[in-house]
């Protein structure tokens, strides 16, 4: 049996058929919306290739966090809901890590190539 390709290396085929083959064949109305297409593909080819650590980390800072284990969706409900009630500032240990694990994470997939999150690696 033949191997099949990658789900994240078929993403980048399609992100770079859109740059260079769609984008200078339209309008640029229509070039601007192709580019935030390829954007979206390559935001998703990033995830899927986001190591499994990143995730499992995530989900146990939370619980270190929170003192409760769960879904890291519900559990990120209950800490933003303790934030707005002021049950955790960022006196509370470990969230101000917390929150500067996640922003970095998120970055990484959505923005990699952004000066701040490049000059926040460094340090």
């Amino acid at each position: 049996m033949q191997d099949l390709p990658k789900d994240p290396d078929l993403l980048a085929v399609v992100a770079e058929f859109l740059r260079r083959e769609v984008m200078p064949a339209v309008s640029n109305g229509l070039a601007f919306r192709v580019r935030v297409a390829a954007n979206v593909v390559d935001m998703v080819q990033r995830q899927l290739t986001r190591p499994e650590s990143v995730a499992e980390e995530e989900q146990q800072r939370l619980r270190d966090l929170l003192g409760e284990d769960g879904e890291v969706r519900l559990l990120t409900e209950r800490l933003c809901d303790g934030i707005a009630r002021g049950e955790f500032t960022l006196d509370t240990p470990g969230l101000a890590d917390f929150l500067w694990f996640v922003t970095m994470n998120k970055v990484a997939v959505d923005q990699p190539r952004y000066s701040g999150y490049l000059n926040a690696l460094d340090k």
